[in-house]
């Protein structure tokens, strides 16, 4: 399945280039210190004088800085909210200036597990520290304050992990964060999320290229066909049943398939097909230890950490706040959604809901982007920038 638009020309904001930082010293909350961290962003539109008008969208698990338009050396690829970002967009540029940066614990120019570590002049592999979707938000704010001057930001928004970066903003920056928009996503993560991870990290560890995480010199390569696997046990909960009945059924990739039956054990039905070409596809732009980092930062996240109860965490949000849910979500259940939004409310937060119908599930939030458009735009409009 592609993400690509149809109408590319109305569409993309141009041509963008991607940006980096470096910082000093940043203790996790495990207490175990890089000496030094990277953060890759994106910018679209300009800062005001008060740089107080300030987007920040948060990327999902396998997700970039490349929120909108093309790369100039890569004029295929379309960031993946581009919909949203631009000259008279939901994120509109001629007002805002949307920041979307790369998350601690990636390996798309933010400092990794694949990362050089300054200390051995050798990648951090499995020495790099546990991370959690607290301290991607601690680093973002450091680095929006320091390399930019911003202590405070019009909207955070992002889906699936983005949105539970987003909460997290809006948690423990209560000051700072004016307006939340978390999309598919959950104040913590379920039993069934984890178990998925599980399994997706145990297809990373049981490829013998993984080699304990040190397979960035090796000349056997790295896991890919782990990864690749992580990727296939994953895509099958970003979708439901229904869209997966309607997309392939059983259809057989092969057109002999009395023959299939009789000797080839490896001819694919087109949903096989097409879960290898996620796999791969994967490969090709992601690191197999990021995925098990973030993986597990996803399963540790829970706003209420450190907190008497989820309801006393939500409770300390100040931001108004439009929590969109998606119908047939499978990996964060709209119940969740509702769950939340009955939490802020009895507490006072100003929190309102939109749940999309769809049947897409989880990947809704990507594939089906315009049916989120009505109401980002009619809660955008009631922000002065």
């Amino acid at each position: 399945m592609s993400f690509t638009h149809p109408d590319e020309q109305e569409y993309s904001v141009g041509l963008v280039t991607k940006e980096s930082i470096t910082l000093g010293e940043f203790v996790c909350e495990n207490r175990q210190t890089l000496s030094e961290v990277t953060v890759a962003y994106e910018r679209y539109g300009e800062l005001n004088a008060a740089r107080d008008n300030v987007i920040l969208v948060l990327h999902g698990i396998t997700g970039s800085s490349h929120a909108a338009g093309k790369y100039a050396w890569e004029n295929r690829s379309l960031g993946y909210w581009d919909g949203f970002i631009g000259p008279g967009k939901a994120f509109d540029t001629e007002k805002y200036c949307v920041i979307a940066p790369n998350v601690l614990g990636g390996c798309r120019g933010t400092t990794g597990p694949s990362s050089v570590n300054p200390r051995t002049g050798k990648p951090y592999a499995m020495t790099f520290p546990i991370i959690t979707v607290r301290d991607m938000v601690r680093l973002q704010a450091r680095f929006l304050q320091e390399h930019f001057g911003v202590t405070e930001l019009a909207v955070v928004t992002g889906g699936s992990m983005g949105g539970m970066q987003a909460l997290e903003w809006a948690v423990i920056y209560p000051e700072q964060v004016k307006h939340c928009i978390p999309i598919a996503t959950s104040a913590r993560v379920g039993a069934r999320s984890i178990a998925f991870n599980e399994c997706a990290r145990h297809a990373i560890l049981l490829d013998p290229k993984w080699k304990s995480g040190n397979y960035y010199d090796s000349p056997e390569g790295g896991p890919d066909s782990g990864l690749a696997l992580a990727r296939m046990i994953a895509t099958i909960t970003f979708l439901t049943d229904a869209t997966m009945q309607d997309m392939f059924g059983r259809t057989s990739a092969t057109q002999d398939e009395e023959s299939a039956f009789r000797h080839d054990l490896h001819a694919r039905f087109d949903v096989e097909r097409y879960l290898h070409d996620e796999g791969e596809k994967l490969v090709k732009r992601f690191d197999a230890n990021s995925y098990l980092y973030l993986s597990r930062a996803i399963d540790l996240h829970d706003v209420s950490r450190g907190y008497p109860s989820l309801t006393d965490a939500l409770a300390r949000i100040k931001a108004k706040c439009l929590v969109i849910g998606i119908s047939s979500d499978d990996l964060f259940p709209v119940r969740e959604t509702h769950e939340m939004i009955e939490r802020m409310q009895k507490r006072g937060v100003d929190a309102t809901s939109f749940i999309v119908e769809s049947s897409y599930g989880h990947d809704a939030f990507l594939v089906e982007y315009r049916k989120m458009l009505p109401p980002l735009r009619a809660f955008m409009e009631r922000i002065r920038p």
